[in-house]
């Protein structure tokens, strides 16, 4: 088994395990983005469109406008040919490199136009004045949106890896690999290798649940051997060094969801969507980890009238985040370094209504409605996520109400217990989305 290497890194830095991989910026360029999910299709260009073919020989174009958090990046997509054409879904993000799935209808409509049959992959990189966007080669195992990652290999080259579950076994995987230079995807499978997670004896009886692993998102290590992690954000992150030649996996846990292991007179709580209340990220040679919960009255028998779901009510809600350097096997490796309650938020004068004191949510682009107020921790809110600049930030969607089409970004600063910033956001379309956003590195 190759070791993980790992070297510390400064916020300049990236984590891939060739430094050229990544372009050197201007001056005053974010040093990493926070990226929609969703995508749109318009005409927009910049000096990153780039131009490629889709699966039948149809002309395709990609724009990127990268912002600097918590401004969100968005990518644009357009096929006029196309009979027709859904939201572009961005996969994952590394340096210049985007992976992104649209569906792209060219044949017969009475085939849904979210089906399998129309979904192409393509890789697009956004460098200025030199980008580029290749079609992947179909590949005959499907793989979810979440499980997929893509690693810089400098001069241009990369490599994608995917890791999809083998079902009945819960311990057996197979592994996709895209390299760049060989231009295809080749497979295998993989079973859990190493120390298994030494589950503490008060959660023993909850061991189904936390032994099968159903990956949430993907994060990037790098070293030299490629390091990538598929999280399962409720149970632990599989470890696997996709550039090795045997690559194997090999398992470190996540801080224990206790309040869903314990919770309800011990009954337990149904885990749900760990991306809605956990999040996860590789800074600067560490894990940073956040999780959120909400203080909440469900009342399932009123139907809230403007959204169309049972209504929730929202008491209060509280951050904590936690880091780990170490990266054994052990949950001891975890370290909590702060929690910090809504009801203590302090809010900037400017985001305050200053006739109620509650804050000021901007109102969306091209929307008339005024501005809207809420007090703080009456907000819905989710997708956690930690700052890539190892600030103490946490970035948060927010919404008034759950289900709500209306939502904002907002900025956290765990240390200060301050609210640094609102800003609008667009959620994607389908509530059951993998991922509202991703993170990344430049």
């Amino acid at each position: 088994m190759q070791p993980v290497s790992i070297k510390k890194k400064t916020a300049d830095q990236d984590l891939d395990p060739d430094q050229s991989a990544m372009p050197t910026f201007a001056a005053g360029r974010p040093s990493w983005l926070l990226t929609a999910a969703e995508g749109y299709v318009g005409d927009d260009v910049n000096e990153r469109t780039a131009i490629g073919l889709t699966r039948t020989r149809l002309t395709i174009k990609a724009t990127f406008f990268p912002n600097s958090p918590p401004q969100p990046s968005n990518l644009c997509v357009r096929c006029p040919d196309a009979k027709d054409i859904m939201n572009p879904c961005v996969l994952c993000m590394a340096g210049d490199f985007i992976l992104f799935r649209v569906n792209i209808v060219t044949g017969s409509l009475r085939i849904p136009r979210d089906s399998y049959p129309w979904r192409e992959y393509f890789v697009y990189r956004a460098e200025p004045n030199r980008a580029t966007l290749e079609l992947l080669p179909d590949q005959t195992t499907f793989f979810d949106d979440c499980e997929v990652g893509i690693l810089p290999r400098g001069n241009g080259d990369f490599t994608i890896a995917a890791l999809a579950p083998c079902p009945p076994c819960l311990e057996k995987f197979k592994l996709l690999l895209f390299h760049s230079k060989a231009s295809s995807w080749t497979s295998m499978k993989l079973s859990h290798v190493g120390p298994p997670k030494e589950i503490p004896m008060i959660v023993q009886d909850r061991y189904a649940d936390l032994s099968r692993h159903m990956t949430t998102n993907v994060i990037i290590i790098g070293g030299e051997y490629g390091t990538m992690g598929w999280v399962d954000l409720w149970r632990g992150i599989l470890l696997c060094d996709v550039l090795s030649e045997k690559p194997n996996l090999r398992s470190i846990p996540v801080p224990l969801p206790m309040r869903h292991l314990l919770g309800n007179n011990g009954l337990g709580i149904d885990f749900g969507r760990g991306v809605d209340s956990r999040g996860i990220a590789f800074v600067n040679g560490c894990l940073k980890f956040v999780e959120l919960e909400l203080s909440v009255t469900e009342l399932m028998h009123i139907m809230d009238e403007e959204t169309g779901f049972p209504t929730m009510m929202v008491h209060g809600w509280n951050i904590t985040t936690y880091s780990n350097s170490k990266m054994s096997s052990s949950y001891n490796d975890w370290h909590k370094d702060g929690m910090v309650l809504s009801s203590e938020v302090t809010i900037n004068n400017p985001m305050v209504s200053h006739s109620g004191g509650l804050l000021l949510l901007p109102s969306q682009e091209h929307c008339e409605m005024a501005t809207t107020r809420k007090a703080l921790d009456k907000l819905v809110v989710s997708d956690p996520s930690p700052s890539l600049s190892d600030n103490g930030v946490v970035y948060l969607v927010a919404r008034v109400k759950m289900w709500h089409p209306m939502s904002w970004l907002i900025a956290l600063d765990m240390n200060n217990k301050t609210l640094q910033s609102v800003v609008p956001f667009v959620s994607p379309e389908d509530p059951d989305a993998a991922v509202k956003y991703c993170t990344s590195r430049q």
